[in-house]
């Protein structure tokens, strides 16, 4: 009897870990990724200009702050993103100028502080590119990029 007693706790403890196990295995993979949990833009993205091989960096942080350098220019500002895209897929996004060391971007030009700009991000279906535009045109004419992923929550930064 007592050795039945035994199984039956051994059964009911392995059925008990089966179940958990179960559980846990069916959560979906968006859920268990940090990065599902926030906004796609927060992350660590570059891009190189074509024409120059001149580096773009861009840091979205969480708490809304983003380190940007362009060229010579290194920048900070506070942004906000729009938390779901528009008819055309495009997330609005607004960027203020907060520190700058007044070198030069990509572009031979400099961000003066407080200055506000305002662009519209599309991102490439896996999340791991988007482009830049000036509008949410469809037509895509005053874009650039691509940007892509570098980092997320999962991974340091380079």
């Amino acid at each position: 009897m007592r050795h039945q007693l035994v199984s039956n706790k051994r059964v009911m403890v392995m059925c008990l870990l089966s179940l958990i196990g179960l559980t846990v295995s069916s959560v979906p993979a968006a859920e268990t990724d940090a990065r599902s949990l926030k906004h796609p833009l927060v992350g660590y993205w570059e891009s190189t200009v074509r024409e120059t091989g001149c580096l773009e960096t861009y840091w979205f942080k969480e708490d809304g702050t983003a380190v940007l350098t362009s060229g010579d220019e290194q920048l900070e500002a506070r942004y906000e993103v729009t938390p779901q895209p528009d008819a055309q897929g495009f997330f609005k996004l607004t960027h203020r100028v907060t520190l700058s060391n007044k070198g030069l971007d990509c572009t031979r030009q400099t961000s003066e502080i407080n200055t506000e700009q305002t662009s519209y991000v599309l991102f490439q279906p896996d999340g791991r590119s988007f482009i830049a535009c000036d509008d949410d045109d469809p037509s895509l004419e005053a874009c650039f990029g691509p940007l892509e992923l570098k980092n997320n929550a999962s991974r340091s930064l380079p």
